[in-house]
């Protein structure tokens, strides 16, 4: 499996000023996670709250995502970072070559204000 890119993981938590309001956090354990991102398919686009072109998928070895989780990926062309929202999660850990696939919605930051 070729892990071609680099993310960082954001699980959602509360903000310590105000419990009525969450935030993303870094996790310092998730910090420099080997992913691979592909365009998703027609059926990822519906989990996707069915927007054309914000699906994805992708594969890592890394445990400890999960479902609800920002991650921040590097290796884009013109070094760009995108931001992806975690929508579910397979675990294909029983098989010769283990690993999780993940499905991406990309984040859009002014969507979510």
């Amino acid at each position: 499996m070729i892990l071609d890119r680099i993310c960082q993981v954001y699980h959602l938590t509360k903000d310590t000023d105000n419990a009525d309001k969450e935030s993303f956090t870094a996790d310092a354990g998730l910090a420099q996670v080997a992913i691979n991102i592909q365009p998703g398919a027609a059926e990822d686009t519906i989990l996707s709250d069915g927007t054309f072109s914000q699906a994805w998928i992708g594969f890592t070895t890394e445990s400890g995502i999960r479902s609800g989780d920002k991650i921040t990926v590097s290796g884009f062309s013109q070094n760009i970072t995108r931001d992806f929202v975690i929508k579910g999660i397979e675990d294909w850990n029983m098989l010769d070559l283990p690993h999780y696939e993940l499905t991406l919605t990309e984040f859009l930051e002014n969507e979510y204000i």
